[in-house]
Order: structure tokens, then C-alpha cells, then sequence
């Protein structure tokens, strides 16, 4: 026999399992792993870029908008 390991989607999870155990029993031998579970926050490195260059992030996510909006509004003032 050949052996593979594949990472399948919890979505289509039990379809994959539902075709495997309908092939013929002696063609093929299931053995589920447990389920690997994906980090659900953000990695630290993930803010690397920005990390101790602003001292307010709140004042800058702000001051952003507002420069935004200066853009955006720019031709409508008179």
C-alpha cells in the first residue's frame, strides 16, 4: 500500500470521509488524525511593520481617516 496525508477543509470533511469509507475495505485502510486547530489571533510578527513607531494608535488610526476625507471631499469644497 501507499500512504498520503492530505489537510482537508472542515467543510467538505465528512464528504471526504463519506467516499473514503465507500471504497472497498481491503483497497483501503482509514486512520483519522485529530484535527489541527489554526491560531485564531493574529501572530505578534503580524504587526511588526508599525510596532513601536506609533505611540497612539487610536490618534493615528484618526488622523488617517481625517486626511482621508480631506481626499475624498477635496472637490466638492468651494
Amino acid at each position: 500500500m501507499r500512504q498520503i496525508t492530505i489537510n482537508i477543509n472542515p467543510s467538505i470533511y465528512e464528504h471526504i470521509m463519506f467516499f473514503l469509507q465507500n471504497l472497498p475495505k481491503n483497497l483501503i485502510d482509514i486512520q483519522p488524525q485529530t484535527q489541527i486547530s489554526s491560531p485564531s489571533k493574529p501572530s505578534i510578527n503580524a504587526f511588526g511593520i508599525l510596532k513601536g513607531k506609533i505611540k497612539d494608535p487610536m490618534e493615528w488610526q484618526r488622523a488617517i481617516r481625517e486626511e482621508s476625507d480631506r481626499d475624498i471631499y477635496k472637490d466638492f469644497e468651494k
